[in-house]
């Protein structure tokens, strides 16, 4: 009798589904001397709770994210072996030599092959490839979490045992009995928000090495199958952060303080499983590091401190953002510098653009130093959201809008947002049919070949992300937890990023922009694709 035949025909699942689960859980269930005792049909089937029971983020009325039932039609990963395979060709320590010095990483889409062959194109096993040192242990930090989908990630590098520590925000059902029952490597803690309307929403991944360096990951991807395969998503990899040697004055500071943010950013959270976590970081030098981290904790925050993206956004770029001045009429300018707000999800905005778009977020990125934080800015503004002839358009039809949690009944509240929105479009990097779950700010010059500045974070357009509007006092309220790095030029010896080849910088490293510029603005007929 095969392995096959030992299993019951009247299983919820395809049998051969349940010997890959088996592959995976076999180990530990061996550490364990359970296996024997184990009947097969109690072991749970994530990938059945993944396609009963999944869960995705929906934008409601009062601009956050919560959950809602959803049926994806692209969840079957346990069969696609082609996720494990398609890795690129390489080290990924060759390959983030060779995106420096910006280390800006996008997914690969398996629905488009060109993309693997992208030199900044990467999947999460690569992030476990031992050219960037032998891992220790690791640190996960997310909204959605498939524990299976991640430990088969592991298993794929034989790592699937070294200790793993989870915070997510998203508590799927059966998740917590999986991990106690099966995966004994994995310490967890589900954060629960205080405001009913907030979400922890955060992406980032820690990775320690067995010479206690590490390195850090801020993402816009959840971590299960989907949002690795069939999003476009951007995260950032950092450079190795050796151990301080023993003894040394140096503070492992970064010129951008990004120590001192990951450190309070991890502390916010008052958990004692993140303890050895803060050591560890308290342990590294981070003076290699010339991102800014820039993350939303719930609660009021004011100017001046990290805690509120609408405040930390609007002092960086007040201090470090540079832009053309205005010296003859015909000269640039600052105002022609458009800015563009891209996100997977738009939240209630207000009745008119003045209430929060114009009067609070634009305040925050149309900041510069010769213009530090306007009350009321000029500036362009430019929101890039599919449509549905995008989502229709897409690899899996309508279905592809399942990323794409933004609220019809709050879209109908503001119909003014159309005459700011603009399709996704990226067919030079052949990614215009996998909808986008990054979010990515910058300013951009009136000739499309450079950026003042690019965000990269896990906040969506929205006061619960960003923070509300701004009161009397300067303070704004955050009901979400968010992620981000700022990248600024100044920090890398630049006066501005350059996106597009031209005749003057055949030499320089281009800043990688996943869509294509110009943008295509929605026409009258046009509509958002809302859920």
């Amino acid at each position: 009798m095969n392995d096959l035949d030992k299993i019951p025909d009247n299983m919820p699942q395809p049998k051969q589904l349940y010997l890959e689960q088996l592959e995976i859980l076999g180990p530990i269930l061996k550490s364990q001397n359970n296996i024997s005792s184990s009947p097969i049909h109690q072991i749970p089937s994530r990938e059945d709770t993944f396609e009963t029971n999944n869960t995705k983020e929906a934008s409601t009325s009062s601009g956050t994210t919560k959950k809602t039932s959803r049926k994806g039609k692209c969840t079957n990963y346990v069969g696609d072996c082609d996720e494990v395979m398609h890795c690129q060709s390489g080290t990924t320590l060759q390959k983030l030599k060779q995106n420096g010095p910006y280390n800006l990483f996008f997914t690969t889409i398996l629905k488009s092959p060109e993309t693997t062959k992208e030199k900044n194109g990467i999947t999460f096993i690569d992030l476990l490839c031992p050219s960037l040192g032998k891992l220790k242990s690791s640190l996960q930090i997310n909204f959605m979490i498939d524990i299976d989908w991640l430990l088969k990630q592991y298993k794929a590098r034989d790592l699937h045992q070294k200790p793993l520590t989870i915070l997510y925000g998203d508590d799927w059902p059966d998740m917590v009995e999986f991990m106690d029952r099966f995966c004994p490597n994995v310490k967890y803690k589900f954060v629960k928000m205080k405001d009913p309307f907030g979400i922890h929403h955060s992406k980032v991944g820690i990775y320690l090495y067995d010479d206690d360096s590490l390195r850090v990951v801020v993402s816009t991807a959840n971590l299960y199958y989907e949002d690795w395969n069939h999003y476009n998503q951007g995260l950032w990899l950092s450079p190795r952060c050796p151990k301080l040697e023993e003894g040394s004055s140096s503070s492992g500071e970064s010129i951008t303080g990004f120590k001192a943010d990951l450190l309070n950013y991890l502390k916010s959270y008052s958990l004692p499983i993140l303890n050895d976590w803060i050591g560890y970081v308290k342990n590294c030098d981070f003076s290699n590091i010339k991102v800014s981290l820039v993350y939303s904790t719930p609660g009021k925050h004011y100017p001046k401190r990290n805690g509120c993206h609408l405040h930390k956004v609007g002092d960086l770029l007040s201090q470090h953002s540079i832009l053309p001045a205005k010296t003859t009429p015909q000269s640039e300018g600052p105002l022609s510098w458009g800015i563009n707000a891209q996100a997977s999800s738009i939240g209630s905005l207000g009745k008119t653009p003045a209430e929060w778009l114009r009067g609070s977020i634009l305040r925050s990125l149309a900041s510069h130093k010769q213009g530090a934080l306007p009350n009321s800015s000029n500036a362009t503004l430019n929101v890039i959201y599919p449509s549905v002839e995008n989502v229709a358009n897409g690899y899996f039809g309508l279905e592809s809008g399942g990323c794409l949690p933004y609220s019809k009944a709050t879209n109908e509240k503001q119909k003014w947002l159309h005459n700011y929105l603009h399709q996704w479009k990226a067919d030079k990097r052949h990614r215009s049919r996998a909808m986008p779950h990054i979010k990515s700010y910058c300013r951009v010059s009136p000739c499309l070949n450079k950026l003042s500045y690019f965000l990269l974070t896990s906040a969506n357009l929205s006061k619960s992300a960003w923070g509300s509007n701004i009161q009397k006092d300067g303070g704004s309220y955050v009901r979400s937890c968010e992620v981000g790095v700022l990248f600024l030029p100044s920090f890398f010896d630049e006066d501005y990023f350059e996106i597009q080849n031209t005749i003057t910088n055949k030499n320089k490293q281009l800043f990688p922009l996943m869509y294509d510029l110009p943008l295509t603005a929605y026409k009258k007929e046009d509509y958002p694709w809302c859920n």
